[in-house]
């Protein structure tokens, strides 16, 4: 990729923008973050200082989700500013058409947007697992503790693993051990429980029961039991055991698992697809905002064109995050919902883009 004076001058200008704009967006997300959580100060070893540090370890995972707005702040106040002073104009009249001028910020902007993209698949879940998993240590008091692999609970002589929790109240691949001091006594193994509102308990189904003594090891199944666990829906979510962040390759697995066990795996297939239309969503922002800013200054003042510019890309944030969980929940391939967003503006920008001056 070639860079010219004006490719490094209208891409420097364009970059620039968008890094402070995405700096300014994260820090306003870590304040509401902060103030969101402060109300569990107090609960078990939650203190000041621990939600600072929990808040910065949600930071880069922030900055990725926030990115896409920050493109389209980016590109519309950037080449806002070079057309206010006429530079673009100028550029124009030099023979550069809009294309090109367009293809001067994607040459800085791009590669920067791929390198967010892939921070957001590879360290940003890491990140995110390790700051939810201090976070349910420390507000359950050392009670729970979630690693990579599931959910640890200590209840007495029962220390639970649960591999997976669902936000429809269903825990799946359930481990239970039962100790007498030292000695590992019995073990439960079960693939599905399920949350029982009457009875406050959880329904565990099929569950393979194994007793260890001194003389010999017996077995017996069982298809329904109720266990009384520290877990319930509200700790769940005090202790935010929903909001894990899977990677790419544990999204795949668990789907895989899901759909091999006959349970909807829509929601997750929907998390898996927006991973990867992540950079395109960034571009589109980027075309977005390129729309509102070429065109006569004199039928349409700047201001206003910038306004014009977050009103588009707000429309197609929100329609990115709401149309995905609408397709699945009515029934639709989650695909459709994903890609329909991005198909859908970036039609619009560019037929802006090809209307006449």
């Amino acid at each position: 990729m070639i860079f010219g004076v004006l490719d490094r001058y209208i891409g420097k200008t364009v970059l620039l923008i968008t890094l402070i704009a995405a700096g300014g967006l994260t820090v306003i997300s870590d304040i509401i973050t902060f103030i969101d959580q402060s109300r569990h100060l107090g609960d078990g070893d939650v203190d000041f200082m621990f939600l600072l540090w929990y808040v910065a370890l949600l930071t880069p995972g922030l900055f990725v989700q926030l990115f896409p707005v920050a493109v389209l702040l980016g590109c519309v106040i950037g080449l806002g500013m070079l057309s206010k002073n006429s530079e673009l104009v100028v550029m124009q009249s030099a023979g550069l058409s809009k294309l090109q001028l367009i293809l001067s910020a994607c040459k800085m902007v791009v590669p920067v947007v791929l390198v967010v993209a892939l921070m957001g698949q590879t360290v940003v879940p890491m990140l995110q697992q390790y700051a939810q998993s201090e976070y349910s240590f420390a507000s359950s008091g050392g009670r729970v503790s979630r690693i990579s692999w599931g959910l640890w609970l200590r209840d007495g002589a029962h220390f639970i693993n649960i591999g997976h929790i669902n936000t429809d109240q269903t825990i799946h691949n359930i481990n239970r051990f039962t100790f007498d001091g030292t000695v590992l006594r019995k073990t439960d193994r079960a693939n599905i429980g399920i949350y029982n509102q009457e009875s406050h308990m959880w329904d565990i189904f099929d569950v393979t029961t194994t007793h260890f003594s001194d003389q010999k090891i017996t077995q017996e199944h069982s298809t329904l039991q109720q266990w009384n666990l520290y877990l319930n829906p509200e700790r769940m979510e005090i202790f935010n055991l929903y909001n894990r962040d899977f990677t790419v390759s544990e999204l795949i697995d668990y789907i895989s698992y899901l759909e091999s066990n006959n349970i909807d795996a829509n929601r997750y297939k929907t998390n898996l697809y927006k991973k990867f239309i992540l950079p395109v969503s960034m571009v589109v922002m980027l075309l977005l905002g390129a729309s509102t800013v070429f065109g006569s200054l004199r039928s349409v003042p700047m201001a206003t064109r910038v306004l014009i510019g977050l009103a588009v890309g707000f429309a197609f944030y929100l329609l990115n995050e709401v149309l995905p969980n609408f397709t699945y929940i009515i029934g639709l391939p989650p695909i459709i919902g994903v890609f329909i967003p991005s198909i859908i503006f970036t039609i619009l920008a560019i037929m802006v883009l090809n209307r006449r001056l």
